[in-house]
This record gives structure tokens, sequence and C-alpha cells, in this order.
């Protein structure tokens, strides 16, 4: 083949021309692996087979996983290129005291590149752990938000107001996951000490079947009155609790306390009322 080339486009022409398709035939080959790579990730979720309360896990491992690969296969494909450009080049010859003088350099930088390599060791167990994922609702520290990125050195959390936090991986002690498979809502009522508990309890039964059927799809388990959680000179407070899908607990209690007001309502059932300190 490189005479044929030599033949056709001689030999100085040959000469850039050789290396510069080994290049790209590199690339171009290195590229369509990490696509395939990359598409037969994207079938995982879809190909096990799993509940509701857990597609929402399989999906957020599946992304991590992703980007993990992603970055981690540009990086080789990166070395890869240089090496053989610098082969392809003719400079191999000169890589050996090179590479003795990088090895001394990398010593020295390896004391100043700890935290560095921390990161990376850090956000490797992570994804090897399956400690969270992206999209997963997370508190790391005092931080709160959803994962928004992740790869080796760092992990990105964008908050509730949309700001973005960048936390190395080697930083992180403690991490609480706020989205794994179902979240607890709870929904505290406080009535009037003058109402019969017997019917408030009555009452609040039948909310939690009306409930149970209209949410079907976003809880996991059947709601459940938990039982009297304070008594003051004011009120009685009573607990009801269940158990959602990790990114609808807010709309379960938005539709629970709705229908609680809706029914103490109609069945004349009063609420605490504050209690005023006059001056």
């Amino acid at each position: 083949m490189r005479e044929f080339w030599e033949s056709f486009l001689g030999s100085r022409l040959s000469a850039f021309i050789i290396p510069a398709l080994h290049v790209v035939t590199v690339l171009v080959i290195g590229l369509l692996i990490l696509r395939a790579i990359d598409g037969a990730l994207k079938r995982i979720a879809k190909i096990v087979p799993t509940d509701a309360a857990h597609s929402a896990r399989i999906d957020h491992r599946t992304e991590t996983l992703r980007q993990f690969v992603r970055s981690l296969g540009k990086a080789i494909l990166g070395v890869g290129i240089a090496l053989m450009i610098v082969y392809e080049l003719g400079f191999a010859g000169a890589l050996t005291p090179l590479l003795a003088s990088a090895g001394i350099a990398g010593l020295a930088i390896g004391f100043g590149a700890q935290t560095l390599v921390k990161d990376v060791i850090s956000g490797f167990f992570v994804l090897l752990e399956g400690q969270y994922g992206v999209g997963e609702s997370v508190r790391i520290g005092t931080l709160e938000g959803v994962v928004d990125s992740m790869n080796l050195r760092v992990t990105v959390l964008r908050g509730g107001n949309g700001e973005i936090h960048v936390i190395p991986n080697g930083s992180i002690q403690t991490v609480s996951v706020l989205s794994r498979d179902w979240r607890q809502a709870l929904v505290d009522v406080e009535v009037s000490t003058k109402e019969e508990l017997g019917r408030v309890m009555g009452v609040l039964a039948r909310v939690n079947d009306t409930l149970a059927k209209s949410v079907s799809k976003w809880i996991v388990d059947k709601p459940s009155i938990v039982g009297i959680e304070k008594m003051t000179g004011t009120g009685i407070t009573i607990r009801l609790a269940v158990r959602t899908l990790p990114d609808k607990q807010a709309q379960v209690m938005h539709e629970w306390r709705m229908r609680i007001k809706e029914n103490f309502d109609r069945e004349g059932i009063q609420l605490a009322e504050s209690l005023r300190v006059l001056s």
C-alpha cells in the first residue's frame, strides 16, 4: 500500500499523506467505538426489566456510566492519537529520553497533585459502588440539588434556584441521596381539642382511600394514619404517612392536604386555632 501511494503521489507528498490517513483512520475508528458503547449503554434501561419505583434508578446509573465512559474514552483516544502522530513523524526514537525525563518530572508533580489523584479515585468508587447518579437528588454537606453531570474529578449539582455547585469528588465526606427508590411523604393535621377523635380518624381514613385511588401511579403503598403526634392546649396533631415515587412527594402532599381541607369543611371539623398572646 505504501508503494502504491509513493508511486501515485511521489515520495515527499506521500510522506505527509500516509501518516495523516493513519491518524484519521484511528480517530474515526475510535469515535465509532465510543458511539457504539454510548448507544449500548442507552439501551440498558430498556433491556433490564424493572418496576416503576426502580426505573428511575436504572436511568440514573446508565447516564452516570455513560458520562464516565465518554470522558475516559476521549482521554484514551487523545493519548493514542498523540503517540501515533509522534510515531508517524519519525520521532519514536526520541521518546525514550523524553519519557525518562517525564518520569522524573511526573514524580515531582505527583506530590503536588495528590488532591487531583484523590478526586479521581473517589470518582471511580462513586461509579463502582453506585453511590449516586446523574439526575438524582442528593445532599452533599450543606449543598442540596440534582446531579447535573459527573466525571472522575468533580460532581456538578444544580440547586433549586438553578445555581450550579461544582464539588471535587475527593472532598465529599457524606452523601444523602434524596431520590432513591422511594420517599416518605408526611402530612400533619392539627385539629381542635373540641373535636371527637373517632370522627376525625374516620374522615381521614376515607380521605386516604380516595387518595390511594387517585394517585395510585405516584405511590408505592397505601396512605396510613400514623397516630397522634402531639397534643397541646389548643389542638391535637395527627400524622399521616405514605411512600411515594422519588419525584412525586410534593405532588402527593399537595393533593392530600387539599382533600383533607375539603372533607373537613364538608364534615364541619375545625382545625386548631393559633394561640394568641395579648400584650
